[in-house]
C-alpha cells in the first residue's frame, strides 16, 4: 500500500486521466503514461502480443464525497485477528485486548459491545472472543478464556470454551442460548447445517457442494444426480420447492450472505481484477427467496479510473442498503478506498485524497486488516484502520474500529453528470 504523495495531484485530475494512454510494456505487461509510450524490444525478442486491450478513456471520474467517520476508539487485534460483528442494527460486538500487562497481549482478549447511536462501549465478556454471529436469531458464538493454552510455550492455562449466547438488545447483555442451538448450530459459522456437517471445522471453506442459508430459507446444493444420472447444477432447495439456478458452481462464493434489507442473498461479491489480461470483471450476484438472480456490475467508469491510477488488484463490491460498496485496497493517490455505487454513479466515501476528519494520513492510512462488516439493516458499515491521532488505550498500537452510516440522509450530496446536486438515499 506504499504510495507517493506527488501522485496525489495526478490522482485527482480528471484532465490527467483523459491524457493518459495505455502502452505495451516489457514482458507483455501494460503500463500507463501521460507521455509517449516507452520503447519495447522488437517483436522477434519479445512475447507474442496480447489480445487488444480495453480502451482507457476515462469519462466522469467518481468524486470524493466523504461520509462522517465515527471512531469507536476500540483497538482491533490483528494477530490471530480478533473478530468484530454486528449484533443488531446499532450494536457491534468487538474482540479487543483485555490485559496490557500480559506477556502476549494479543492472546488475552475480551468482548465489548459498541453502541453506535450513543457512541459508548461496554464489556460483554471479560475474557473471551467472538467466533461468529447471526443477528436474525440474535445468536452469538463465542469462546470464554484466552489463547495462551494454544500458542504460549509451556502454558498451563485452561483452554478456551465455546458457547452459544443470545443477545438481548433491550437489556444490552448476553445470556445462555437454548439447548437447541448447541445441538444443531455450527459454532464457527452460526448456521444450522445437516448433522453430519456439525463436525466440519471450517464449514465456510468446505468443498462440500452445499451452502447453508437461514434455516427457514433452505440450502443451495449441487452435484447430485437427476433421474437420468446427470449431475444437477446449483439448486435452491426448500421444504416446498426446488429451483434450478442459471449458474455454474464457480459462480457461488464460500461467503454467501443473508441480506435482510434486500430480502435476498449475496451469492458472490463483484470483482474487478486488473492484474489479469484481459482484466477479470465479475458482477455482484444476488438471489431472492424465489431463486431469481440479479447481477450488478462494477461501473466501467470506476474500473477505468482504478486502472488508470494503478490501483492494486482486486477490487470487490458488496451490497448495502444505500447502494453497492466497492472496496479498493491501496492509498488514496492510487484509487484506494470505499466507493458507494448507485447505478452508474460512484463516489469515494472513505480514504479520500484530502483526508477527512478521522482518516489517518500517510501511506498506510487506509489499510484494513479485516473484511468490512455490514449491519443487518444495510445502513452502516464497520471496518478497522489506523486512527487519525494516537489513542491512549494502554494496549499495543493497533488499528481501531470505525463506523460509517450510509442511510437517513447521512450521505453528502454529490455532483451529477449534469452538474446538479443529488441527495444520497
Amino acid at each position: 500500500m506504499n504510495r507517493l504523495a506527488p501522485l496525489l495531484a495526478l490522482a485527482l485530475s480528471t484532465s490527467a486521466f483523459a491524457d493518459m494512454q495505455k502502452c505495451a510494456g516489457p514482458q507483455g505487461t501494460t503500463v500507463y503514461t501521460d507521455g509517449d509510450c516507452p520503447a519495447v524490444a522488437p517483436s522477434s525478442t519479445r512475447p507474442a502480443a496480447a489480445p487488444p486491450a480495453r480502451t482507457t478513456t476515462v469519462g466522469s471520474a467518481p468524486v470524493d464525497a466523504p461520509v462522517e467517520i465515527q471512531e469507536t476508539g476500540v483497538p482491533v487485534i490483528v494477530q490471530m485477528a480478533g473478530r468484530f460483528a454486528w449484533l443488531d442494527d446499532d450494536t457491534l460486538a468487538i474482540t479487543t485486548f483485555a490485559d496490557p500487562d500480559a506477556k502476549a497481549p494479543w492472546m488475552v482478549r475480551r468482548i465489548v459491545a459498541y453502541d453506535v447511536p450513543s457512541r459508548r462501549s461496554s464489556v460483554l465478556v471479560a475474557r473471551g472472543f467472538v467466533d461468529c454471529t447471526n443477528p436474525g436469531y440474535r445468536l452469538v458464538s463465542l469462546e470464554t478464556g484466552d489463547l495462551e493454552s494454544r500458542f504460549a510455550v509451556g502454558s498451563h492455562a485452561a483452554p478456551s470454551v465455546q458457547q452459544f449466547q443470545v443477545w438481548d438488545p433491550a437489556a444490552r447483555k448476553l445470556s445462555p442460548a437454548p439447548a437447541e442451538f448447541k445441538a444443531g448450530w455450527h459454532p464457527a459459522a452460526c448456521v444450522k447445517p445437516a448433522p453430519e456437517d456439525l463436525g466440519v471445522r471450517d464449514l465456510l471453506a468446505s468443498k462440500k457442494p452445499v451452502r447453508y442459508l437461514q434455516p427457514e430459507h433452505g440450502t443451495l446444493a449441487w452435484g447430485t444426480l437427476d433421474d437420468n444420472g446427470h449431475p444437477i447444477g446449483p439448486t435452491l432447495v426448500t421444504p416446498r420447492k426446488k429451483v434450478a439456478l442459471a449458474l455454474g458452481i464457480n459462480d457461488i462464493s464460500h461467503d454467501v450472505r443473508w441480506l435482510p434489507f434486500r430480502n435476498a442473498y449475496q451469492l458472490a461479491p463483484g470483482v474487478h481484477d486488473r492484474a489479469l489480461d484481459p482484466p477479470r470483471d465479475v458482477p455482484l450476484l444476488t438471489m431472492d427467496l424465489d431463486g431469481r438472480l440479479a447481477r450488478h456490475p462494477i461501473p466501467p467508469g470506476l474500473t477505468r479510473q482504478l486502472d488508470a491510477l494503478g490501483a492494486p488488484a482486486p477490487a470487490e463490491m458488496i451490497a448495502t442498503r444505500a447502494g453497492d460498496l466497492v472496496i479498493q485496497p491501496g492509498a488514496a493517490a492510487n484509487g484506494g478506498g470505499l466507493y458507494l455505487v448507485q447505478g452508474e454513479r460512484s463516489r469515494r466515501i472513505w480514504c479520500t485524497a484530502r483526508p477527512a476528519p478521522g482518516q489517518a494520513a500517510g501511506a498506510d492510512g487506509c489499510a484494513m486488516s479485516q473484511a468490512v462488516a455490514v449491519s443487518p439493516d444495510g445502513c452502516r458499515i464497520a471496518f478497522d484502520a489506523r486512527p487519525a491521532t494516537p489513542i491512549a488505550t494502554g494496549f499495543p498500537a493497533s488499528p481501531t474500529l470505525k463506523v460509517l452510516t450510509l442511510c437517513d440522509g447521512a450521505l453528502p450530496a454529490a455532483p451529477t453528470a449534469a452538474g446538479n446536486r443529488k441527495k444520497g438515499r
